[in-house]
């Protein structure tokens, strides 16, 4: 005979039952009842979606395998002055481009600036589908890990979820404090996703004469180790060294004009008479790194971006800091 998976409430999250399709509709909700523990026994007032939110009413609309929904009509009706054991506005199951989520009203407005805490607030009317779900016409594998922040107050994702689409979804929402450890997440997935590693940019200054300066202009290294490496007379002009280390690296000569710098470790770099016009080296760490005069060539820092650089410690003798 055929069978479908029941479900109580609309709820994707609770566990399904598997029923055998009986030889009539009243047999049928007789039997769901039954497995999910219905109030009434007998299955009378139960109503039953499928997972496009279509009410059912015959065994003829049943698909084989499929999922349904089934709700006791009579908890929708309770008389709330008659109900105390539970605040009847403190779960709220959404419909999320088709996907059910059972949550509590103060999760949803736990960020009060978010459009959340709007829609659900108190004198807001949200869309409902068929079945008293919230309707949101967004995609659940993006909303699942904000929902989930906002219960928790951390963000949780696998691997395989797609931190760009959650992003977005937070900006929707304006769920704002989960806008920077998305971006984190996001700029850490980019730093490992470098085509250049260490072991290959050895393996390139190995293969390279000593007298050939290597070129590699606007390159994205960000975030990669260099430390004490000797990439002397280099050209990484207009390269991106975002959060790089390049702590006791050789950059003598090395032309880093317009480079991106901002939070490298350049910690006891050696930097004499390199070019570092107009980069950027907000936030860097430049902790006793040598920048001093070297036979007339000044390091040359013009117009570099500064900002909350730390230089404790460096020697800046002759450099050109203008």
């Amino acid at each position: 005979s055929m069978t479908v998976r029941v479900c109580r409430n609309g709820s994707l999250r609770c566990d399904g039952k598997t029923v055998n399709v009986p030889d009539t509709w009243e047999q049928f909700l007789q039997e769901c009842a039954k497995q999910l523990a219905i109030r009434s026994a007998s299955g009378a007032g139960c109503r039953v979606y499928n997972t496009d939110g279509g009410e059912l009413s015959s065994l003829e609309e049943i698909l084989p395998d499929e999922t349904l929904f089934i709700l006791d009509a009579s908890e929708l009706f309770t008389d709330r002055k008659q109900s105390t054991a539970i605040n009847d506005d403190a779960w709220v199951r959404l419909n999320v481009g088709g996907t059910i989520f059972t949550t509590t009203r103060d999760t949803l407005i736990r960020d009060p600036n978010s459009m959340l805490a709007k829609m659900f607030g108190r004198d807001w009317e949200s869309k409902k589908d068929v079945t008293g779900a919230y309707l949101l016409d967004r995609t659940p594998e993006y909303f699942e890990p904000l929902l989930n922040f906002l219960r928790s107050g951390k963000l949780v994702m696998s691997d395989k979820r797609n931190a760009e689409g959650v992003f977005l979804e937070a900006q929707y929402f304006g769920v704002t404090s989960v806008l920077a450890p998305l971006q984190e997440m996001i700029r850490s997935k980019v730093m490992a996703e470098r085509s250049l590693t260490r072991r290959e940019m050895t393996q390139v200054l190995l293969a390279c004469p000593s007298n050939v300066s290597l070129r590699g202009q606007g390159m994205e290294l960000g975030g990669l180790d260099l430390s004490h490496l000797d990439l002397s007379n280099i050209n990484w002009k207009m390269s991106d060294f975002e959060g790089a280390n390049l702590s006791r690296t050789n950059l003598d000569n090395a032309m880093l004009q317009e480079a991106n710098l901002s939070a490298a470790n350049l910690q006891y770099a050696s930097l004499r008479g390199a070019n570092l016009q107009n980069a950027n080296l907000e936030g860097a760490n430049l902790r006793g790194a040598l920048l001093e005069d070297r036979g007339g060539l000044r390091a040359n820092l013009e117009g570099a971006n500064l900002k909350e650089a730390i230089l404790d410690d460096s020697n800046c003798s002759g450099a050109n800091l203008r």
